[in-house]
């Protein structure tokens, strides 16, 4: 299937804000979708980062099924790269982030100690896809009133940082997807959790992908949820008007009302009233390419 791309001037712009950044912050924190890590984990800021010290923070583990969280924390750890699960959304993960940081760049404020430097607050920059709730986890790091620290010794611009406690700096970055998608799937999946708009790819695609993904991994949701009865003969365009039917997405002389259909499976599966669910596992990721 063609390669999905497209490079609009705003994520080109991100692009070289983050590489002008870079050398200005201690680590960078890296969001991905605990439901997809794998596919919300954006190869291009990767490059970009290279050997700058990270840590991959697995936001909305609330939605994610945490048997399947807890093997790619496993895996992430076997690969040695820092990695925990966050929910940013009702959690404030400060102590957590702080504590991981301080492990990962404990080299460096040895050396810093060592010369003599003065102890100073940690500074990191936010990266990650949109919808990865990036804006979440800083207001929950930095609270409502987000405190600029202005500017920094030796940074010939500007820049703006916020606070987060007494020991931690943040650089926003705004959400950067990548400019070609090589996998229909990877495409699917950002689709189906809404870091890619619903109306660049088709509704009615992703929405059978999604009762696909489902019927085949967590089948007892569509039961429970719709009431469906699911066998053999059942396609997923069946079980698609059943969805339809149950719910009353009908227009005039008892057709389904497709669109509603669509809307409305999508806004249940994003948002764990089907349940909480992961949409990859490591194994299947695995068989595609080793992450680094």
């Amino acid at each position: 299937m063609k390669a999905i791309q497209w490079f609009p001037g705003h994520m080109a712009k991100a692009r070289r804000e983050v590489e002008e950044k870079l050398r200005l912050v201690d680590i960078v924190y890296v969001l991905l979708d605990a439901r997809i890590p794998y596919s919300s984990m954006n190869p291009m800021l990767e490059e970009i980062i290279q050997q700058k010290p990270k840590l991959y923070l697995l936001n909305k583990s609330d939605l994610a099924d945490p048997k399947v969280t807890a093997k790619w924390l496993s895996y992430f750890q076997t690969q040695k790269i820092p990695a925990i699960a966050i929910n940013s959304l009702t959690k404030n993960p400060l102590s957590f982030v702080l504590e991981k940081s301080k492990e990962i760049l404990a080299d460096l404020f040895q050396k810093e100690a060592s010369r003599g430097m003065k102890e100073r607050p940690i500074r990191a920059m936010v990266l990650g896809i949109p919808n990865v709730g990036k804006s979440q986890f800083i207001n929950q790091l930095c609270g409502k009133t987000k405190a600029k620290t202005g500017n920094k010794p030796g940074i010939t611009k500007m820049q703006v940082y916020l606070r987060a406690g007494d020991n931690l700096e943040l650089l926003d970055n705004p959400g950067i997807l990548w400019p070609k998608f090589e996998s229909q799937d990877v495409a699917m999946k950002l689709a189906l959790i809404g870091s890619i708009k619903d109306d660049i790819l088709p509704l009615d695609e992703i929405t059978l992908y999604g009762i696909d993904y489902v019927r085949n991994h967590y089948p007892k949701a569509l039961v429970d949820r719709y009431g469906i009865e699911l066998s053999d003969s059942l396609t997923n365009l069946d079980i698609l008007d059943e969805i339809g039917k149950k719910r009353g997405c009908l227009v005039r002389g008892g057709d389904i009302d497709y669109d509603r259909v669509y809307q409305l499976y999508l806004y249940e599966l994003r948002n764990r009233q089907l349940g909480e669910m992961s949409f990859e596992s490591v194994e299947s990721c695995m068989n595609t390419k080793t992450i680094s």
